[in-house]
């Protein structure tokens, strides 16, 4: 029962956490394969044409391809900045409010904990200006100004 209040636990945690979602996430797109070759099978089993099963199959593939849209990475990037500001401000205000509360010191070091939210927020911020910029410059969006 002691080794629940060492100070390893959280990273432990942490690591058993992210090795855990990479697993599932294998296993995952395993199973996504698996079930488009069983669907292709029972495709050829009805007696349809190879090329007819290709032509619908692969439409699908490329239709999940050609998603690369420009404008929706800007959105994503300026998404993503957005919400890591804004949990990095609040793991800050949450930090300094109760140090203030709690007058103990050592919580300020949650505070810079939320630094790196906000300097990765920062940089996808920064990535959403450069795409803008390059975009504006080919002339595919208006300018913002």
């Amino acid at each position: 029962m002691e080794t629940l209040h060492t100070p390893f636990v959280i990273p432990v945690a942490a690591f058993a956490m992210i090795a855990i979602l990479g697993v599932g996430g294998m296993i995952s797109g395993y199973h996504e394969k698996k079930l488009k070759v069983e669907q292709r099978m029972v495709a050829l089993q009805r007696g349809i044409p190879l090329e007819q099963i290709e032509k619908v199959f692969g439409a699908v593939e490329r239709a999940e391809q050609e998603r690369g849209d420009p404008l929706r990475g800007m959105k994503n990037a300026r998404r993503a900045a957005l919400i890591l500001i804004a949990c990095g401000a609040g793991i800050i205000a949450t930090c300094l409010v109760l140090t203030m509360i709690l007058q103990v010191r050592e919580i300020l070091a949650g505070a810079a904990g939320g630094l790196i939210p906000a300097a990765i927020g920062i940089g996808f911020w920064i990535d959403y200006k450069i795409q803008a910029r390059e975009m504006e410059r080919l002339g595919l969006i208006a300018s913002e100004e």
